[in-house]
């Protein structure tokens, strides 16, 4: 890979709000700790991790605008929550900004927030260091952060487990993809 790390982060700095480009930095510094224990490339994890978050500062406005011009398909859930559509779109802008085209890198920046059914290695490490790098404050945390480096499958699923428990808690609506993940993961543990 021939990326220059300190060009990629001014263009972040001016694209992002600053708690957006901090909890970038330390994303892919999680992301970086996460590759060295599971053998996956740590250029490619820092690279996905500092851009995971691209379009994460961008309006709901410009979200939706953004999608609509890039040709993305909006949901009725992304609808009504568009920063949901910041990993897509994210995902796309880096391509055509930043001429980034390594595709494991744009699907793990695509799959950061609803995951997918096809997770790489990589895309799991990104979902994950994105929930538990050290800025987060949630509750419950603590306990997928000691298992992060043990067993990449687990603390994915885990971290998943979380997230959907989030969303029922707080009584959000559940995007359609997610619960297409979260039968492939239980399928999984029943074959």
């Amino acid at each position: 890979m021939n990326y220059n790390a300190e060009q990629i982060k001014e263009k972040l700095k001016s694209k992002l709000l600053p708690q957006h480009y901090d909890h970038c930095v330390r994303t892919a510094e999680a992301a970086v700790r996460m590759a060295q224990a599971f053998g996956v490339n740590e250029e490619k994890a820092y690279l996905a991790g500092l851009l995971h978050d691209y379009a994460r500062s961008m309006s709901s406005d410009e979200l939706i605008s953004e999608a609509k011009r890039l040709g993305l398909g909006i949901n009725p859930v992304e609808a009504a929550f568009p920063y949901l559509l910041h990993a897509q779109v994210g995902a796309r802008l880096i391509e055509i900004d930043l001429g980034i085209m390594d595709k494991e890198i744009i699907d793990a920046i695509e799959n950061h927030t609803l995951g997918s059914t096809s997770m790489t290695p990589l895309a799991k490490i990104i979902y994950v260091a994105d929930m538990i790098e050290p800025g987060r404050p949630y509750q419950g945390l603590d306990a997928l952060r000691r298992i992060a480096l043990d067993d990449l499958d687990e603390v994915f699923r885990e971290a998943y487990i979380h997230s959907l428990e989030y969303l029922i808690r707080v009584r959000k609506l559940i995007h359609p993809l997610t619960v297409e993940v979260w039968n492939k993961l239980i399928a999984k543990q029943h074959v």
